[in-house]
């Protein structure tokens, strides 16, 4: 079996995994009594969350099968270059070192929610597309929006209290 056969199996079973856990999660969850506090009942988010994550296991699981599946009439010419990207633990460390500040920053309450997740946001995605300036309006844009919303979306929708 070649690497390529042995990494799709891989990750097949990594997202069958997956998929039980998040299957376990549903299950556990329609035995949740109703609250009288959340419009939409104390199960229905976990519920929504885990079908969601069910159905891109399902997809992630279809096409890891069909990249296995030989290609078809395809012969690679010998001078075709191989593409490889090399794994960038460097950018990695760093975004797990923000997502770790902005979690300790939350729960110590160092400043409000509404600023700390859009500046959350920005760092991360500066980071992951290397600081290169014609991405940083459209970074700095994109993170207020989803920022602002979601805080919006957790304090008056689902009743969560946000620092």
């Amino acid at each position: 079996m070649n690497d390529k056969q042995s990494s799709g199996w891989f990750e097949i079973g990594v997202y069958s995994v997956l998929l039980c856990v998040v299957a376990s999660v549903f299950w556990s969850t329609l035995g949740l009594p109703a609250s009288t506090r959340e419009p939409l009942g104390s199960a229905s988010l976990p519920q929504i969350v885990s079908v969601i994550i069910g159905i891109f296991c399902v997809i992630l699981i279809w096409r890891a099968l069909a990249a296995m599946r030989p290609a078809v009439g395809r012969t690679p010419a010998p001078n075709d270059e191989v593409v490889s990207h090399r794994r960038r633990t460097d950018k990695a460390a760093i975004c797990l070192g923000i997502a770790i500040a902005f979690a300790l920053a939350l729960q110590l309450r160092l400043l409000n929610a509404a600023i700390l997740t859009p500046a959350f946001l920005l760092s991360l995605m500066l980071v992951l597309h290397g600081f290169r300036p014609r991405t940083i309006l459209p970074s700095v844009a994109i993170s207020l929006i989803v920022g602002i919303v979601t805080v919006y979306a957790f304090k008056n929708f689902f009743y969560i209290d946000l620092p």
